[in-house]
Parts: C-alpha cells; sequence; structure tokens
C-alpha cells in the first residue's frame, strides 16, 4: 500500500486521502511560478490534486478558498511547514510564515454557505465563497436558486442566463445577498497570512491574491531544483525517475545527511592529514 496524506475539506467537514506531492509535480509548478502564467499553473493545480486524491471528490467543484486551503495543506506535508517572504521590498527583510498557522486561520474564520430566501419564501438562493479563481463579483458567489421548489441548475447555466434570473430577484433580496457575499469578502480579509511582529499589522488573505499567494508558498528557483536533482543522480546514484518520486521533504532529508556525512568525511581527513604531518615532523 503506498504512502498517503489526510487533508479536510473545509466545506464537507470531511478528511480526503491525498497521494502525496512529488518532485515531479514541483517542479512543474515551479515552472508555471517562473513563467508567472496564473490560469496555467491554476488549471495544473486542479489536475494534479484530481490525480491525488483517492476519495470521491470533484475538486473544481469545491470553492477556491478549499482548494487554495487543500494546496497550502499538502504543501505543508509534502514540501515544509515554513517558508520565509519578503514583505517590503524596499528593505528585503524576511519574514517567517507557519503554514499551519494558515491553516488554522482559514479553518477559524471560514463560513459555510448560506440559504437566503425572499419575502415571499418562494426563491432561495444559497451563497458561498466563488469557484472561480480569477472573478470575485455577486454572481460568482451565487451557487444555487430554487424558485417555487424547482432547482434551476443555476451552477450549469451561462453567465447570460445567470443574470437573467437575478434580474428578476427582489431588489430587497438582492441587497441581503449582496450584504452576506460581503461577509464572506471580509471573512478571508480576516485570515491572517503572514503573523508580523509587535504591533505591525498583520498580512492577511485577499481574494484577488489567491493566485500570488500559491506562487509564493510554492515558488523555487529552477536551478536550485535541477542542482538538487544533478546532486542525486550524478553523486548519490539514484536514478532521475526515482529521485523524481521522492516527496520534496523528504529529498531535502536525504540532501542533509549526504552533507552530513560529507562534512564528518572530510573533516575525519583533515584530522589523519594533520596527524599524519606532525609524526613526520623532522625532531631536533
Amino acid at each position: 500500500m503506498e504512502w498517503t496524506v489526510t487533508a479536510p475539506v473545509i466545506l464537507h467537514q470531511k478528511n480526503y486521502r491525498f497521494h502525496p506531492v512529488t518532485n515531479k509535480h514541483h517542479e512543474i509548478i515551479i515552472k508555471y511560478c517562473m513563467s508567472k502564467d496564473d490560469k496555467g499553473l491554476v488549471i495544473y493545480l486542479q489536475s494534479m490534486l484530481q490525480q491525488l486524491v483517492t476519495d470521491d471528490v470533484q475538486i473544481s467543484d469545491l470553492p477556491v478558498l478549499d482548494q487554495l486551503f487543500l494546496l497550502v495543506r499538502l504543501r505543508s506535508l509534502c514540501i515544509g511547514t515554513r517558508l520565509d517572504v519578503i514583505i517590503d521590498k524596499e528593505n528585503k527583510a524576511k519574514h517567517r510564515v507557519s503554514l499551519i498557522d494558515i491553516q488554522k486561520s482559514i479553518n477559524e474564520h471560514y463560513i459555510h454557505p448560506v440559504n437566503m430566501s425572499d419575502s415571499t419564501n418562494t426563491v432561495n438562493v444559497t451563497i458561498h465563497y466563488t469557484k472561480n479563481w480569477f472573478s470575485n463579483e455577486l454572481i460568482d458567489h451565487i451557487h444555487e436558486i430554487v424558485i417555487d421548489g424547482k432547482d434551476t441548475s443555476f451552477n450549469m447555466l451561462t453567465l447570460e442566463q445567470k443574470q437573467q434570473i437575478i434580474d428578476h430577484l427582489d431588489t430587497s433580496h438582492i441587497k441581503k445577498i449582496q450584504t452576506q457575499v460581503n461577509m464572506l469578502k471580509q471573512s478571508i480579509n480576516r485570515m491572517v497570512f503572514v503573523k508580523m511582529p509587535g504591533e505591525e499589522a498583520d498580512v492577511t488573505i485577499t481574494a484577488d491574491q489567491f493566485t500570488h499567494i500559491l506562487r509564493i508558498i510554492y515558488s523555487d528557483t529552477l536551478n536550485n531544483f535541477v542542482e538538487l536533482m544533478y546532486v542525486f543522480v550524478k553523486i548519490l546514484n539514484f536514478t532521475l525517475s526515482d529521485v523524481m518520486s521522492l516527496t520534496p521533504s523528504d529529498t531535502q532529508l536525504y540532501y542533509q545527511m549526504f552533507v552530513k556525512e560529507t562534512n564528518e568525511r572530510d573533516k575525519a581527513q583533515k584530522q589523519a592529514q594533520n596527524q599524519s604531518s606532525a609524526r613526520n615532523l623532522p625532531t631536533k
């Protein structure tokens, strides 16, 4: 049986099992991050999550916030729980970010779907976080509309068809929906991304920065990645397929052991050379 990890879908209040993120996945993610191809990055990450999950769940049907949470969770389990980020590009001071704390903050402020009926109780609208990575409008937060007990299959409609239904909603109902959408957006803004020291304001998550956050937590330089793969293949005698199937965290562990053994061996050789030189010194 292969090793799997658990990650919760907050919306479902349930843990799912995933195969781990490997170096093969990480290399592709790094390339998308470096090219700043946000749409390509999102498409790949959704596909990756769908391939890795062993349980029956459709990743693309989840709210973006749930997808982000899963990606933070897998990053912490398979790559590392901490990273350093630069907030101010002028002084370039690095701040340590805990991915565990980010997960806790998302969990703390997450709001579950809300059903809102109009004054006649004939129209029921389900409001939740957007499923669209690149749009955060009111219409993106409406997940379902039931009219006179009949489901409109809102998510299956075209944008024009959705807008036509919304245009026929009661004005007071629209105002209530907008208020709830604002609450959802505010809840995201309370989710802490970087805990700042002292009295500095914490850096929080914003819906328009989801892909930027992904690039921060998964980014690395391709040069670093290739150099590490070179060490494993040329010096440690791994096959490329074997090292690409490792998780990045396991790769770092093996590399640290290699560096430690190399340093200890070099130190022992230097001590032996010094002792040999001392024995060979001429006596007076």
